[in-house]
């Protein structure tokens, strides 16, 4: 009895510990950024809720890779990669009592975060402004394609938008190295998982302000603006030079790219001109320093064939480890360059925790990337499974709202919940 009281105890100081503890989420979200923001909410200690649709409920739930599971439902890969220690219940946000009980919800949350098309939860009659009405506390975070109108308006406020389009719109997909002049899509979820972290920023900036004035806000999160300010060195060298940077490479120096050893490619960062005149140590050519053609990092990206003609000749046959060691023995920036499969034997992935695995029932033992932030006297995150739809209706009801079980039982009945 001890032993459980204790553990018991020490479960309680952990999730005290955590810096949102206490913090009531609501999300109404599908796919990737919304529910990227509040599995951070939640590691950080939040009781996050996610309120689905009785059929299906999170898109990615359904969403290609899936396996059936015991009960013959789909279990959506995608839905593992971002639903970590929330809880789920199910709500018809389209039926009078459905519509009640989000009111009630949001009455006792912190915040409500949405990521559906602009307008629907207004449409709704659920929106910022029918929510802060009822609790003048409350943070309304928004994320879409182009941003809400009531907070900056835009005359793409209404197209549909996934991860894809934010990245073309930006400029982004110029800027990887590509064979011939199409355009290149960078592979992964960059801009949903950009937008997932400004509104996690955002989420938090009105924490802190709350605890000054009392008062909540909306914040209004657009893809493409997301995304913009990570192409934002091109955006500031344009405005100054009107020269567009060729794909692939850095817009102010050299060298800074890929280069081939005898045994796999490596990087090579030369930023500022004291990494260059330790770069021309390294390599043996002290008098390159010298060299007008080299004189600082724009002209060397000028002149990039010749001085890459240098860097070649000295990589010679070298393997990695041999020039890696020589390179940072010098101070020069530099890594191989892994591919995935090279993550899961990374001894720093390893160290700082940065897989977590998921003990799934359907999928079996999953990797999935961990938490990035990490704080001193706070514990890693949990690796709880995401919720099955539905899973914490009653608990949550009966929490938050006080409802019994009769209470829940109907709404069961009219098909509400």
């Amino acid at each position: 009895m001890e032993e459980a009281a204790h553990n018991t105890c020490a479960a309680e100081a952990i999730e005290v510990d955590r810096p949102l503890a206490g913090i009531r989420v609501l999300a109404i979200e599908n796919f990737i950024a919304a529910p990227f923001a509040t599995m951070w909410l939640a590691d950080a200690g939040a009781e996050v809720v996610k309120i689905e649709t009785r059929e299906g409920g999170d898109l990615s739930r359904s969403t290609s890779p899936v396996k059936p599971g015991d009960d013959g439902e789909p279990r959506g890969l995608s839905f593992l990669r971002t639903n970590r220690n929330k809880k789920s219940v199910t709500l018809d946000l389209k039926h009078s009592e459905g519509k009640r009980v989000f009111k009630a919800l949001a009455s006792k949350a912190d915040v409500v975060l949405e990521n559906l098309r602009p307008g629907v939860m207004d449409r709704l009659g659920l929106g910022y402004a029918a929510l802060s009405g009822i609790n003048p506390r409350l943070i309304y975070a928004a994320i879409s394609g182009f941003g809400h109108d009531d907070i900056q308006p835009s005359p793409f406020s209404d197209f549909p938008a996934f991860d894809i389009v934010g990245q073309a719109m930006s400029g982004l997909m110029y800027r990887p190295e590509r064979t011939g002049d199409r355009p290149t899509y960078l592979g992964f979820s960059l801009a949903d998982i950009q937008c997932g972290i400004l509104a996690l920023y955002g989420v938090i900036l009105a924490l802190l302000h709350r605890e000054r004035t009392g008062k909540g806000k909306k914040i209004d999160i657009a893809m493409y603006d997301a995304s913009l300010i990570l192409n934002e060195i091109s955006v500031a060298m344009y405005s100054a030079t009107k020269r567009i940077s060729p794909p692939g490479v850095h817009a102010v120096t050299a060298p800074f790219g890929t280069y081939r050893a005898k045994d796999g490619y490596i990087v090579i960062a030369v930023l500022g001109e004291h990494i260059w005149r330790r770069f021309c140590e390294v390599i043996g050519q002290p008098e390159l320093v010298a060299d007008q053609r080299f004189g600082e990092g724009s002209a060397r990206r000028k002149h990039m064939d010749e001085l890459n003609a240098h860097i070649d000749a000295w990589l010679g046959e070298k393997t990695r480890d041999e020039t890696l060691r020589m390179l940072r023995a010098g101070g020069v920036p530099c890594s191989t360059v892994n591919d995935v499969p090279d993550l899961f034997d990374c001894p720093h992935v390893a160290a700082r925790k940065m897989l977590m695995t998921l003990d799934d029932p359907v999928w079996g033992p999953l990797q999935v990337a961990g938490n990035p932030i990490k704080m001193s006297d706070v514990p890693e995150p949990d690796a709880k499974l995401p919720p099955k739809l539905g899973e914490h209706s009653t608990n949550v009801l009966h929490e938050w709202l006080g409802m019994t079980e009769g209470e829940i039982g109907q709404l069961r009945e009219q098909q509400v919940i």
